[in-house]
């Protein structure tokens, strides 16, 4: 017909040229190498919140026993009749007070090893590999994580005894069950801290040992639970099993972090785990 235009039955279609392919799978990856990383935070943030809630309760389990008990706290570890066979371990003595505290009874495992996830007791990054060597090449002695779940947290071993230490002169602080008055600053005084292999509790001392291995669990840092009942993030030691002598003391303090092993050694430390009245006058113990 005059003025039409003839088509072509068949419609051109236009692909993507091998320069836009290329420019799409560039953006796709500068995005996701933008957004994983904060994806992978945002999920360490999680976890970190949920290990805080864990030690927030089990602090006030710690102190709500404390009070049934004439102020006074439960052992670490305490003997039962046959004794050193079977022990019953702070975990049980607190699990009462504790909401949805499941696999208290084995402090090295727990009944149904199929629930750890859900327990209080266990920190989200119990799994969490300490390095063999840190920063500064100083050798850790343990690297492998898991093997007690049940451990993830551990009291203070200054603030209460275990029953193997009752009455021995070796132990000092520890050689006697502690007591709501036998701390002098308890908002500054570690009651739990992040522990990790076999130990029921933990020193806070420098050097590769279950504190410095869990103790940058979180964001390069860790949770505490303390006597008045709140729990806090504090930074970890840097480098991590590093050592600084303490004149004052027979331990080391680690390097690097806010959290001290003695007060007397560092008076300004907004955290400490001993002594238990919280007295920073330095004392020689050599005299």
């Amino acid at each position: 017909m005059p003025g039409s235009v003839l088509r072509s039955p068949y419609r051109v279609r236009k692909g993507f040229t091998l320069i836009e392919l290329l420019v799409v799978i560039a953006i796709i990856a500068i995005l996701a190498a933008i957004l994983f990383p904060v994806f992978a935070q945002a999920r360490e943030a999680a976890r970190k919140t949920a290990c805080l809630s864990n030690m927030k309760q089990l602090s006030l389990g710690w102190l709500m026993y404390a009070q049934d008990y004439d102020e006074t706290y439960p052992m670490s570890a305490q003997c039962s009749p046959g004794c050193p066979e079977p022990m019953v371990f702070w975990t049980e003595l607190v699990d009462p007070y504790v909401k949805s505290g499941s696999n208290a009874k084995n402090q090295y495992g727990g009944d149904d090893l199929s629930n750890r996830g859900a327990s209080v007791f266990i920190c989200p990054n119990y799994l969490k590999v300490p390095p063999a060597v840190d920063e500064a090449g100083n050798p850790g002695d343990d690297p492998n994580p898991g093997q007690y779940p049940m451990s993830s947290y551990g009291p203070n071993r200054w603030i209460t005894a275990a029953w193997w230490a009752l009455g021995q002169s070796w132990a000092g602080e520890a050689s006697q069950v502690g007591t709501n008055a036998s701390i002098g600053k308890p908002a500054q005084t570690i009651l739990l801290a992040p522990n990790h292999d076999c130990c029921i509790d933990t020193w806070g001392g420098g050097g590769s040992n279950n504190w410095t291995r869990a103790a940058r669990r979180h964001s390069e840092g860790a949770n505490y639970a303390l006597l008045d009942g709140h729990a806090k993030w504090y930074l970890g030691p840097k480098p991590q099993y590093g050592q600084v002598p303490a004149p004052w003391t027979a331990e080391s303090e680690a390097p690097g972090t806010p959290v001290a092993f003695c007060a007397r050694n560092r008076p300004n430390a907004p955290v400490f785990f001993t002594p238990r009245s919280g007295d920073t006058d330095q004392v020689n113990y050599d005299k």
